[in-house]
């Protein structure tokens, strides 16, 4: 039987705290953690009922998926007082990423062919909700050169204001690049996982 494919998109929830505060270091931190949720069947339909039973709920969307990426950006920034006015001193910015992924131990006397279609499935959850912590380190980047190239302003306040509005402008560039994401990977979801499954039968028949 073919597994519904379709089934298989995983959502990013992200999300994004405020960001000003007086702090200590200089280089973005980055904390990565996977946790994994069992799956369990021994057919096909098994495994696509019970990664919608036991998936990760993604408030966004109001459902259970098979694989998610929880992204929290959060961090502190200090000023310091210039010729010009303020300017900023140090960032102190942090990004910490939860990536969710199912695990199935299959039981004895599966089909290979069924462990070939979950083992080709799992790594591409794998390399979505990887590729939606890569996009959320590339913002991370972005947003940190770009308060730190910041012109001085006449005072503190207007600094920290200026901060907040260059924070608010990449976090919202990150949330529409993950979205984006999405929405091409829901598109190719299908043809990609056959083009993928078609890849894994040759190189087990060529072993």
């Amino acid at each position: 039987m073919t597994p519904k494919l379709g089934l298989f998109v995983a959502v990013a929830a992200v999300v994004m705290p405020g960001l000003i505060a007086p702090p200590v270091a200089d280089a973005a931190s980055i904390r990565e953690k996977t946790t994994y949720f069992a799956v369990r069947g021994s057919t096909l339909p098994e495994l696509d009922q019970d990664l919608s039973r036991r998936g990760p709920f993604i408030s966004g969307t109001g459902i259970r998926h098979p694989g998610a990426t929880e992204v929290r950006f959060d961090g502190k920034v200090t000023y310091k007082g210039t010729p010009d006015g303020c300017a900023v001193d140090r960032t102190n910015l942090s990004l910490d990423l939860e990536m969710t992924l199912p695990r199935w131990n299959p039981p004895r006397q599966v089909p290979a062919r069924t462990k070939l279609i979950w083992d080709t499935l799992a790594k591409d959850i794998h390399r979505h909700e990887s590729r939606h912590a890569a996009i959320a380190k590339q913002w991370l980047k972005r947003m940190e050169m770009a308060i730190r190239n910041l012109r001085a302003e006449p005072t503190c306040e207007a600094m920290e204001a200026m901060v907040t509005t260059v924070t608010q402008r990449y976090l919202a560039g990150h949330e529409r690049a993950q979205i984006e994401f999405d929405t091409i990977e829901g598109r190719e979801v299908n043809m990609r996982l056959r083009r993928a499954l078609a890849r894994a039968v040759s190189d087990q028949a060529e072993r």
